[in-house]
């Protein structure tokens, strides 16, 4: 018996989404994965540790339903966003790629099509790929715009990412209107860095009903290994997505982290401004080089060009050798970018000079 054979016909295609660099070693400063630079607020992780300290909650099985997590999302996370209030209309997952997951397994029969925008989130096509879907891929205007194209194509599902990766900037509402108003099956809206913008289409979900928005815990309150996200939707597809999630996707300890972020929200906010403010300051100083511009961002990461591609790839190649890990992405029309994750001042300082020592070389 030859094993290969045997293994559905979608994984002869199937890449695998290949996360950004973790050395293991330390005295890196690692600005290439989108990880909130800070620690959780203190009080989380005390919490935490009194959480895990409880055996007797420990040796049940987590609510399936997430039902404390759901509303607290909704009457306290999401109470100032005039969107859907009831809990009927909230899914709790794994993290957002989970409920990326759970929204194909609703929705997508083998060629089916989806479509995605480029540049974008790469773990889209991955799971188009896996389920078997046909990928209409668009791309978008010079400066990350929709292009006119994306209002007249047809499919099961669209994804947008808002604010977008790898270049950070929100789609504004009008658009992401007009496209669930022309598309003729589910458009899902990714947020996950939506927390560091002025902008978010959780409004659009009490008119609009073949629109999924999708957030999560990781970014905003700096708890990526809990994995837990949410997403928001009418409450037909909601239903769905609880039918054919695994029974306990959420563990016990994620649904307390989350429970506990919403708790403390209001210092996470605040400590999260300095992010914000980092990331203004830095678009500023990177923006003094000839050679260099950084595209405006909403994002807790900026996407920084250069003029000429070669140089682009001396600078990634010099921050390595100094520690200093960026994203870049050996893909048709990004060669000459690299995306930079705010770190907290200490690390940028850190970068501001080393990039400043490389652009007396090449600039």
């Amino acid at each position: 018996m030859d094993i290969p054979d045997l293994f559905k016909n979608s994984l002869k295609k199937y890449s695998p989404y290949e996360p950004g660099e973790q050395p293991d070693e330390d005295g890196w400063i690692l600005l290439n994965t989108n990880e909130n630079p800070y620690p959780p607020v203190p009080e989380i992780v005390e919490d935490i540790k009194d959480a895990i300290g409880n055996g007797e909650v420990l040796r049940k099985y987590p609510d399936s339903l997430a039902l404390e997590v759901r509303k607290a999302v909704l009457n306290q996370l999401l109470r100032d966003k005039d969107t859907l209030t009831n809990r009927n209309s909230i899914f709790i997952g794994n993290g957002s790629d989970e409920i990326f997951d759970i929204i194909f397994k609703v929705f997508i029969n083998p060629g089916d099509e989806i479509v995605v925008f480029y540049p974008t989130y790469g773990f889209y096509k991955v799971l188009a790929n896996l389920y078997d879907a046909k990928i209409n891929e668009i791309k978008l205007n010079d400066d990350f715009t929709v292009p006119e194209s994306a209002f007249n194509v047809k499919g099961k599902l669209m994804f947008i990412n808002s604010p977008n990766n790898p270049n950070g900037k929100s789609f504004q509402n009008s658009t992401i209107l007009k496209l669930c108003e022309h598309f003729s099956g589910i458009v899902v809206v990714d947020e996950a860095y939506a927390d560091f913008s002025d902008f978010t289409c959780l409004s659009l979900l009490k008119t609009i009903n073949n629109l999924i928005v999708c957030r999560t815990f990781s970014k905003t309150f700096s708890v990526a290994s809990m994995r837990i996200g949410y997403a928001l939707a009418d409450s037909i597809i909601i239903k769905e997505m609880n039918r054919v999630k695994l029974p306990y996707n959420t563990s016990y300890l994620a649904q307390i982290t989350a429970l506990l972020c919403i708790k403390y929200r209001r210092k996470i906010f605040e400590q999260n401004k300095e992010i914000i403010s980092e990331r203004k300051r830095l678009t500023e100083e990177l923006n003094k080089y000839n050679g260099i511009s950084v595209v405006p961002s909403d994002a807790n990461f900026i996407f920084i060009k250069f003029d000429d591609k070669s140089t682009t790839l001396k600078f990634l190649w010099d921050l390595k050798d100094m520690k200093i890990l960026v994203r870049h992405f050996s893909q048709p029309g990004l060669y000459n970018y690299i995306r930079l994750t705010i770190g907290t001042e200490e690390q940028n300082n850190k970068f501001l000079a080393a990039f400043n020592g490389i652009a007396n070389k090449y600039l």
